[in-house]
Parts: C-alpha cells; structure tokens; sequence
C-alpha cells in the first residue's frame, strides 16, 4: 500500500470511529485536547500578570509539564492498541473541544484560572467515557493509564479551584441518567 492509500485508509477509519465511538477515537479525542490545551497555558503562563503572577505562573507550569508528559505517553499507549491518534496541529484543532483564542491574553489571572477549570472539566468528561470504552473494549491497560490521566486532571482540578477560592467540584454538572 503506499503511503497515500494509507493516509486514505486512516482517515476513512477515523470517521468511522468518530461516528460509532471507540476507546481509541475517545482517546483521540483527549490527546487533541492535550496538545491545545498545553499551548493554551502556555499562552496564559506568559501573559498572566497581577499580585499572585509567581504562584500562578509555578502552577500553570507545572499542569504545562504534566500534560505534555501525558500527550506524549497517551499517544504511545494509542499506538501500541494499533491507533492512529492525531499528529498534525490541523488534526488536534479538527478533534479537540478545547479552544484557544489570541484575546484570552488580555483576561484577568481569575478568568484565565476558570478557563483552565473549564478545559479540565470538558477534559474530563472525555477521559472517563474513554475508560468505559476501554474496559468494554478489554483494552485494560489502556483504561489503567486512562485511569491516572483522571487522577492528574482531578487533581490539578482541585487546585485551580481552590486558587479561585472554590470547592473542587464547583461547576460540575450532574448528568442526566441516560448519559
């Protein structure tokens, strides 16, 4: 098969899968939201400004580091299942649900922090179907570091949370039963 034949074969896949979800489109998902979000820190990091600008700059950079480590590592768990995740920045854009935006830069520290909460949120909502699917699946290993990628997302939850003075649940929605 040569190489643009290939190319073809992913991208009819990938529809597919995107239409009927897979633990592997799911995740596909989440490292498209990995790579946008990453540079979206990166954005808020180097334009936060106000008293608490060392602090946030620290945990901003930190979450940066973390999510990096975890797009790399997720697309290399994708791979190993046979995947096909995204690899070009127009991929990550077309199946991320994060946005980024050059006026974020002009928002206060505050807004920036409940932007971050939000991508965490919408993050997570991807993460924990993609743990369903992969168990439904049998893909447990890929479930087991799904299951520690929830654990880094709650966790930096917590702490942009209550860097805005709120409780970590705060603005979670419940969802509805027939989710």
């Amino acid at each position: 098969m040569t190489v643009e034949e290939q190319w073809k074969a992913e991208v009819k896949q990938n529809d597919i899968d995107h239409h009927t979800p897979t633990a592997g489109a799911m995740t596909g998902h989440i490292v498209s939201n990995l790579r946008i979000q990453s540079n979206k820190l990166t954005q808020f990091e180097w334009y936060l400004k106000g008293a608490t600008v060392i602090a946030d700059r620290e945990l901003i950079d930190d979450f940066r580091e973390n999510i990096d480590e975890t797009f790399i590592e997720l697309g290399h768990q994708l791979v190993e299942w046979n995947e096909k995740p995204a690899s070009t920045t127009s991929e990550w854009q077309e199946y991320s649900m994060l946005e980024e935006a050059g006026q974020n830069k002009y928002y206060s520290a505050d807004e920036m922090i409940a932007m971050v909460v939000q991508d965490i949120q919408t993050s997570l909502m991807f993460v924990g179907r993609a743990i369903i699917l992969a168990n439904k699946e049998e893909k447990f290993g890929l479930a087991a570091y799904l299951m520690q990628v929830q654990t880094m997302y709650n966790h930096y939850n917590e702490l942009f949370q209550a860097r805005l003075g709120n409780e970590a649940l705060t603005g979670f929605e419940e969802e509805d039963e027939d989710d």
